[in-house]
């Protein structure tokens, strides 16, 4: 079965993005992470097309790294589409056949058939001026797959679509990249994309991966903020430590946490524990609360998103934290920016994920 293998580093002014990761012949893996991060920077890497690249790249074991970029069996539909502007719909499809040395009119009937595939109701004579964002992405896209490659590849394929567009360009996408038979690698900021349309999921960060797993698996344990962000989750990190009453402290940078202690952990220090805290779970008040919850946070209302009939309330304090609460509460609090209120949660709502240690290595 083909499988890509990625181990590359590459260099850009005095940055480096590093990247070392797989994808299975039938599966598709999302580099996900905010702009800047470097994504489009590994798949430039990938393609050949940055001369500062070092590592080694194999296809289905066999080395391609040393392959110019032409010759590389890659198919790549860039963001914003990167069409030719003095060549048709047709020709730019046809493109990759006759870079490769296809006769011109072998290469248009085959694009022809790709963009018919692909963009129906695109005009195949029309410059890429002429297009809307949508029309010119499934036109990206035919390009892609009119060389026949071997490896897919779809670098932010929605970023310049118009809203209206993004979900019937979506349904083609997942169609495209499930037809696909080798390995399809899509490139995204927007995490609803990579958690619809990806088997697994690399989290990339400043450059660096923090993440490889599946959607499932960075929803249930994700392992930065940046991370927890995305899938609307808390995240503290810390020295966890014991405490009276069957309790324990998450020691954070930003302040302790009272947790309950896992059952299955010795009750001694542990470094480097995550813990996560569902929105929901953080209650607001316009005082000081008192009564059960082992944790109160004073903080200061930074932003207000509204979701439907639920409010999500980002608030800056030791630690940061994100509340979700009905927009009718938000009304009746007045929780705007600015607004300086005190959130509580309990130590039993927090999920820890930290290393069990055996009883027998006491």
């Amino acid at each position: 079965m083909m499988a890509l293998a990625v181990d590359l580093a590459v260099t850009r002014g005095d940055r480096s993005i590093e990247a070392d990761f797989d994808v299975a012949a039938d599966e598709t893996v999302a580099i996900l992470g905010p702009n800047g991060a470097g994504k489009t920077t590994i798949v430039e890497g990938v393609a050949g097309l940055v001369p500062e690249t070092r590592g080694e790249l194999s296809l289905d074991g066999d080395r391609i790294d040393g392959l110019a970029p032409d010759r590389r069996p890659i198919g790549i539909a860039f963001q914003d589409g990167v069409l030719f502007p003095h060549l048709s719909a047709l020709e730019n499809v046809a493109f990759p056949g006759r870079a490769r040395g296809a006769r011109p009119r072998a290469a248009r009937a085959h694009a022809r058939d790709v963009l018919a595939r692909v963009a129906p109701a695109v005009n195949p004579g029309a410059k890429p001026a002429e297009l809307s964002g949508g029309a010119r992405q499934r036109v990206a896209l035919a390009r892609a797959l009119a060389g026949d490659p071997r490896v897919l590849i779809l670098d932010e394929p929605l970023s310049s679509v118009d809203v209206s567009a993004r979900a019937e360009l979506r349904t083609l996408l997942r169609r495209t990249l499930d037809a696909f038979d080798g390995p399809r690698l899509l490139v995204t900021h927007d995490p609803i994309e990579a958690m619809t349309l990806a088997d697994r999921i690399v989290v990339l960060e400043d450059g660096r991966i923090t993440q490889i797993g599946t959607p499932g698996e960075i929803r249930a344990a994700p392992r930065t903020r940046y991370a927890a962000d995305l899938v609307g989750l808390n995240l503290f990190r810390g020295t966890l430590v014991p405490i009276a009453g069957g309790a324990g402290e998450l020691r954070t940078p930003d302040g302790p946490i009272t947790v309950a202690w896992p059952g299955d952990v010795r009750p001694a220090p542990v470094d480097d524990v995550l813990a996560t805290l569902a929105p929901a779970d953080v209650a607001l008040h316009a005082e000081r609360p008192e009564g059960s919850p082992r944790n109160v946070v004073r903080g200061v209302v930074e932003e207000v998103a509204i979701l439907g009939d639920r409010a999500r309330v980002r608030l800056h304090g030791a630690p940061a934290l994100v509340a979700e609460i009905t927009t009718g509460s938000a009304e009746r609090m007045g929780i705007v920016a600015g607004t300086e209120v005190w959130a509580s949660f309990k130590a039993v709502e927090l999920r820890l994920m930290v290393e069990p240690i055996a009883a027998d290595t006491l």
